[in-house]
């Protein structure tokens, strides 16, 4: 946790450790001799936007993980996941520069940290799991796309009894949406379709569900839709699906070189659109 420990931060740390987690407050005040760069690793940083010592440690890396803050050299804290804090109104392009896949605004319930730390804790453990499954498990995880479900899109004659759907999760908070795209998406046969309407719902699903592709907004509150991915990509090493991105941004606005983005197959969707050409991204997608 990034701020002073006044008051908010001691209560906050207090909350999360109630719920079963270790906490910690860092200050940029902070600088750990040699050999205790571990003391300064962790899973999830709750970094406070609105405290100004530690504006001038930011430093936006591009490394596998996503981001470290940096107060000198030798400050260099390693966490795979961050949330930004903030009374204030924070830019996209801010929250994209730091890293965070998340932003909650101060003053905020309890209820919804918690939500987060539930849900990044499923995935950052879902690491774990996949990394000790074998066998039918592994292999099945290891293909983006069921492999009968890929011949059914070109065509392909699959005898019947070995026929899987591609299981696709749409993701967007207008429920009305949402809900056109599932039933244009489930007119076609090899699809099976499940709707998420946040960011946070999205995670949840792919860690109970595993789609085969995500077709997401990209601007949606509480979590977009490239901080899903950025979330996604710092847990799953093995099974990571196609993602089909529903913008009104052109292509001057979008993060590029990002390393969470590396890998991954990513068609974008102009906003407006017609159905088609959704679907023939959703198709160009999976069949990459």
């Amino acid at each position: 946790m990034g701020g002073q420990q006044d008051h908010f931060h001691q209560i906050l740390a207090a909350n999360i450790q109630r719920w079963g987690y270790e906490a910690r407050i860092l200050t940029a005040s902070i600088v750990p001799g040699k050999g205790r760069q571990d003391e300064i690793q962790g899973d999830v940083l709750l970094y406070d936007l609105d405290d100004p010592s530690w504006l001038s440690g930011l430093k936006a890396e591009n490394r596998a993980l996503p981001f470290a803050l940096t107060g000198s050299e030798e400050w260099q804290p390693r966490v795979r996941l961050m949330i930004a804090l903030s009374s204030q109104s924070i830019s996209r392009s801010t929250l994209e520069q730091i890293g965070a896949v998340a932003l909650i605004h101060k003053p905020f319930e309890m209820g919804r940290l918690q939500r987060y730390l539930r849900v990044f804790d499923k995935v950052l453990l879902d690491e774990s799991s996949l990394e000790s499954e074998r066998g039918f498990v592994e292999q099945a995880l290891s293909l983006p796309v069921p492999l009968a479900a890929t011949s059914l899109l070109r065509g392909d004659a699959v005898p019947t009894g070995t026929r899987k759907k591609v299981r696709i999760l749409v993701v967007d908070d207008h429920v009305e949406v949402a809900d056109t795209i599932r039933q244009c998406l489930e007119s076609e046969p090899a699809y099976q379709v499940k709707i998420a309407n946040d960011g946070l719902e999205a995670l949840e699903q792919y860690i109970s569900w595993r789609p085969d592709c995500i077709v997401t907004d990209l601007l949606m509150p509480w979590m977009n839709g490239f901080q899903v991915m950025r979330s996604l990509s710092v847990a799953i090493s093995r099974h990571m699906p196609v993602f089909v991105v529903m913008s009104a941004l052109t292509q001057y606005e979008l993060p590029v070189n990002r390393a969470y983005l590396q890998g991954k197959v990513v068609v974008f969707v102009n906003k407006p659109f017609h159905i088609d050409h959704l679907l023939d991204a959703v198709k160009q997608a999976l069949t990459q």
